[in-house]
């Protein structure tokens, strides 16, 4: 085994690469069958060979994929609102209430409970504002999972499984999972 001990670095220059690619993120000669967009500009891909998901800004991927092969199970669930603004909103109701009581005769202490009340109740409102969304996640054989939001839409994410399911059924089988099988038996 050698290693090197110069202080010299190899400089590759990068291949060129159509401007489509790069900017897609596929592989070349890969190809896009379906894709499920979301609406906060995250988004799912599936090409003949994996699937490729881009996070939004609110998402805390930006880039994972995974090959068909790799993939074991699809999981297409419902993301409940958000209780916690719901319940931070009552709690801040009361303080506002607290507030009141306590300084009534202070116009500092009316400003301040009428300001906690105006947000407490945005928070309420953004409770019953916000639509429940769909969560998609790809399980792979390694253990790991891909998945994000894909908004409200739980048609759009159902019919975008079935082509997935539908891709990995045509998958060609690997030799190299069976590599026993053509050879002889030795008799």
């Amino acid at each position: 085994m050698a290693v090197e001990t110069s202080s010299e670095r190899i400089t590759t220059t990068p291949r060129p690469v159509s401007s489509t690619s790069a900017k897609d993120g596929l592989l070349p000669g890969e190809r896009v069958v379906a894709e499920l967009s979301s609406n906060d500009r995250s988004n799912f891909r599936l090409t003949h060979s994996r699937v490729i998901y881009r996070g939004g800004s609110e998402s805390k991927h930006v880039y994972a994929s995974a090959q068909l092969k790799d993939i074991t199970s699809i999981q297409v669930s419902r993301r409940p609102r958000a209780r916690r603004s719901a319940a931070w909103g009552v709690v801040g109701l009361f303080a506002a209430i607290g507030v009141w009581q306590v300084t009534p005769d202070s116009s500092v202490g009316i400003i301040s409970a009428i300001a906690v009340a105006v947000v407490s109740l945005i928070m309420m409102a953004d409770y019953w504002i916000r639509p429940s969304g769909v969560h998609l996640e790809f399980h792979t054989s390694g253990g790991s999972a891909i998945g994000g939001e894909v908004g409200g839409k739980q048609a759009s994410a159902m019919q975008f499984t079935r082509d997935v399911e539908d891709a990995k059924r045509r998958l060609v089988p690997s030799r190299i999972s069976s590599p026993f099988r053509n050879y002889p038996s030795g008799r």
